[in-house]
């Protein structure tokens, strides 16, 4: 049986806007991104136009080093952004399931995941990536509250290595 060839659609070329070297210039309480011992850098290619992988490495606040992958594409048949995160310091695979929000430059990622409390239950999670423009996007995570809000507790900013 022969694979049909899928062309890249609108929600395709945004991801495409992501691939390149990246270096994040905000992010928490005493993050010094001119430090190179701090510094967090994410370099994202793309994978037939279709799929963009980012890795990204660097020292989390409590001064331990730390690597994530992340990847992300768009499944035209589930009418939504697909993907995954994993990170050097966690064993949880927490798998995405995304929509682009109606400003065209922000992408919701949402996931469970251990929730954070200790309580060894479950917890909904959204990573919100924001392409300012080409060379600007900032990245938060949130957690869902017991009203239904989501109460973010990390944002980052990142620029375009030159």
């Amino acid at each position: 049986m022969e694979m049909e060839s899928v062309k890249p659609q609108k929600e395709h070329e945004f991801l495409s806007r992501l691939v390149g070297d990246w270096v994040m210039v905000a992010g928490h309480e005493g993050y010094d991104p001119d430090d190179p011992d701090q510094r967090f850098t994410e370099t994202v290619r793309s994978i037939g136009g279709l799929w963009v992988i980012g890795e990204g490495s660097g020292r989390m606040p409590d001064g331990d080093r730390m690597t994530a992958v992340i990847t992300v594409g768009f499944d035209p048949a589930k009418g939504n952004f697909v993907g995954t995160w994993v990170g050097s310091m966690m064993t949880h695979l927490w798998v995405y399931k995304g929509w682009l929000e109606e400003d065209g430059k922000t992408l919701t990622l949402e996931a469970e995941g251990p929730a954070f409390d200790g309580s060894g239950g479950t917890a909904t999670y959204h990573d919100v990536l924001v392409l300012h423009d080409d060379n600007h996007r900032s990245f938060s995570g949130s957690v869902r509250q017991p009203d239904g809000t989501f109460k973010t507790f990390m944002t980052s900013e990142f620029r375009r290595k030159s």
